[in-house]
């Protein structure tokens, strides 16, 4: 059987049709993957995508083909997956999965209609989407049908099926998430204690029975001192000393066990919260002037001190200390109204550690500045270091530098020496306390109301009742530096996001290009003037627009409005007619190519540059690219190649290679819409006159917005516009206005 859809012929009952999946025409090829995937691939992708919305997912087919490549890079990669262009069940199923849904792959020996709907493999290895059964009838989905569904008899298609079907279901979090009514969020790190509940309820459990074994030692030794010296009794001594060892042991086990069950717990907090942490920041909405990447930095460095803060000591010290009562009622049956020693220690330990809250947080919050300023300094002066040398700046970053260190030093000094009081305090009304229960003890002992091993048990009491609040007081001292932290990452985990969670987008698999402008408006600063205002512009698909205009006259922003990458704070950008707010940032990302002036490369390989997406598998694509950009020839000649090192910033390459590399990413992403800014500005003349002709037929049918300099990419463009203080001041066909801007040239040196 060939490797196509089947469509099934009742009269011959053979198998034909068109291609995998039914569809009448092939889906568009996503911009993401290129021309790389066969149309098996993408057909397929398609079917799994009907087959999530029959279940309620809305998931476009471009995003499961990307998925689906990921899923086969990484099982070929692990040797179990076989070739890479092979889109196997198991493939399907993992990317039903991360779509929201529970998705398997079974093998079955009956068809009934209790397994539909589901994705069925035939024997030729192709995929059909089953929708239901009748009796023996089944429909398949068909986009060439009326009802997108074709009648096929079970006797023509049983002889077909391999058995395998992929079955999904949604899951129950998924439909909790998607019927539930809108609530407040739970915090983004208080809230992933939650999911630790059971853990918590264990540790707590642990902790009870551990205390209880605590009280062995206090009880052993009121006991022994009280029946056992009086009356010599050596059997009874070593059975209570066997019991105390074996209460000892057993509370060491369950410490332990304590300690194990909160490392875990904690190491399965850490890791959700760092992922989520990552995730805010990545996907951080690009806003100007409202985000110090040197603050970013310093805040998600902070977070070591809240991982370190709630470690197994810090949870076990909070577990311990509703334990505290357990240990005060012991001693009030023994000690009456000697108990009231302890509660009056126990206010004096901690009453400080509250009262100096402030100044602490204060005196976290005073170093947080510098802090960052230091953090922002250090990296201008390794990165920036030749700049800083040939412009003379050693003396002013030597300067600043010791100021801010001078700042945190003292500042810190005071953290500590205020830790350091309240730690010391804690302890020595610890020992105030056991002393004062032992002197005031012994006066019940003369008055015959006590005896000694009263005493005795009611001091190792004190000890072990007492012992987590000290623990507490260095806990208090260091909370300060913990909410400071917090605090800078909630700037993180609050920040507006590209992809809001409480919104629904308009999902596009393919772009055309089409701009509207209207009422456009957006500055930097809110007091500060407009740097870009354009009433309205229209760019139809496909065409070829060059931006000029003297520098700061708002090209640059302009194109990033037009990129998606900002957003306008007055007025409108219409793509294909559609608020580009209103699209999926992921379509917008796949389909409207952004090259900036100045190039960003990443530590690492050459090879994972232009690999960002994790989608290219084909060493061959990889070369096209750099071919395309004029770099081919020099990888192809280094010894490492593909895998040549790159340092930070793409050290060790020109900043023209550097761009070239730009137009490698480019040309990988065959985006519809390309929006370049300064493409050629680091190129030589002779790259650039090569790769101005090799756009010419790449640009054919991509719509194309670029701000230039540079007279031969010109060439390229149909339609120029002119900028002047982020106003329009010149539209129309390139040749009218630069044979206008030629004359006013010439007519302003006569």
């Amino acid at each position: 059987m060939s490797d196509r859809i089947i469509a099934f012929d009742i009269n011959a009952a053979r198998v034909s049709g068109a291609a995998d999946g039914a569809l009448p025409r092939p889906m568009a090829p996503s911009p993401a993957t290129g021309a790389r995937t066969s149309g098996r691939a993408r057909a397929r992708a398609e079917l799994a995508s009907a087959y999530a919305g029959l279940l309620g997912a809305e998931v476009p087919a471009a995003d499961i083909l990307e998925q689906m490549l990921l899923a086969v890079g990484e099982a070929s990669a692990a040797d179990t997956g076989g070739p890479t262009d092979t889109i196997l069940p198991e493939h399907i199923a993992a990317v039903l999965r991360v779509a929201g849904m529970t998705a398997s792959v079974e093998t079955i020996d009956q068809l009934t209609p209790g397994q539909w709907p589901a994705l069925a493999q035939m024997s030729s290895g192709q995929m059909v989407l089953v929708v239901g059964q009748e009796g023996d009838t089944l429909f398949v989905y068909d986009k060439t049908c009326a009802d997108q569904r074709a009648e096929v008899p079970l006797g023509d298609f049983a002889p077909h099926f391999s058995g395998r079907i992929i079955r999904a279901r949604t899951s129950l979090r998924t439909l909790e998430e998607r019927h539930k009514v809108t609530a407040e969020r739970a915090h983004w790190f208080w809230g992933a204690f939650r999911a630790q509940r059971r853990a918590f309820a264990e540790v707590a459990l642990g902790s009870l029975f551990a205390n209880i074994l605590a009280v062995a030692v206090a009880m052993f030794s009121l006991q022994v001192y009280d029946r056992v010296i009086p009356h010599k009794s050596e059997a009874t001594l070593w059975v209570l000393a066997g019991g105390a060892l074996l209460a000892l042991v057993m509370e060491m086990a369950l410490k332990l066990a304590r300690s194990g069950l909160m490392d875990m717990a904690g190491r399965k907090i850490e890791l959700g919260v760092q992922n989520l942490l990552m995730e805010r920041l990545l996907g951080m909405k690009a806003a100007p002037g409202k985000r110090s990447p040197s603050q970013l930095f310093s805040a998600m460095r902070e977070f070591g001190s809240v991982r370190e803060f709630f470690t197994a000591s810090t949870i076990g010290t909070l577990a311990d200390i509703p334990f505290i009562f357990v240990f005060l009622a012991l001693v009030a049956s023994i000690g009456g109204n000697l108990v009231w020693v302890l509660v009056g220690g126990a206010v004096l330990m901690v009453a400080p550690g509250f009262l100096f809250q402030k100044r602490m947080i204060a005196l976290t919050q005073s170093t947080q500045g510098a802090s960052a300023r230091a953090a922002r300094l250090l990296h201008e002066a390794i990165y920036e270091h030749e700049t800083v040398n040939t412009a003379r700046g050693q003396d002013r970053f030597r300067r600043i530098w010791e100021e801010l260190t001078t700042l945190s030093a003292v500042k810190s000094s005071e953290q500590r020496k205020l830790s350091s009081v309240l730690t010391y305090w804690a302890q020595m009304v610890q020992q105030a306390t056991y002393i004062t229960a032992v002197v005031i003890g012994t006066y019940k002992v003369f008055a015959g109301e006590f005896t000694v091993g009263a005493i005795i048990a009611i001091g190792i009491l004190t000890s072990r009742t007492l012992a987590p609040l000290t623990q507490l007081a260095g806990t208090l001292a260091r909370w300060s530096n913990v909410k400071g932290a917090l605090q800078g990452l909630d700037a993180i985990a609050g920040a507006e996001q590209t992809q809001a969670e409480d919104r629904s987008y308009l999902r596009a698999a393919r772009i055309a290009g089409e701009f509207e402008l209207r009422q456009l408006d957006f500055k930097y600063d809110a007091e500060g003037a407009t740097t870009v205002d354009i009433p309205a512009l229209r760019i139809p698909a496909g065409q070829r627009v060059a931006v000029l205009g003297a520098n700061g006259s708002g090209k640059s922003t302009l194109l990033k409005l037009l990129a998606g990458i900002y957003e306008p704070q007055g007025g409108r950008i219409l793509l294909d007619g559609v608020d580009i707010g209103q699209l999926h940032p992921r379509d917008l990302r796949r389909s409207v190519g952004y090259l900036s002036q100045d190039v960003r490369l990443f530590s690492g390989t050459l090879r994972d540059n232009l690999n960002l997406t994790q989608l290219e598998r084909d060493e061959e694509r990889l070369f096209s690219a750099l071919d395309f950009a004029g770099l081919g020839p020099f990888v192809r000649s280094h010894p490492r190649g593909l895998d040549l090192t790159l340092g930070d910033g793409g050290e060790g390459l020109s900043v023209g290679q550097r761009q070239s590399i730009g137009w490698a990413r480019l040309w990988l992403q065959d985006p519809s819409v390309v929006i370049l800014d300064e493409p050629t500005a680091a190129l030589d003349t002779t790259l650039e006159t090569t790769l101005v002709s090799r756009l010419d037929g790449w640009l054919a049918g991509r719509t194309a917005v670029i701000a230039t300099h540079r007279v031969p990419i010109l060439a390229l463009t149909t339609r120029t516009l002119i900028l002047q203080n982020g106003r329009m001041a010149v539209d129309g066909p390139r040749d009218a206005v630069l044979a206008h801007l030629t004359k006013a040239k010439a007519g302003g040196t006569q």
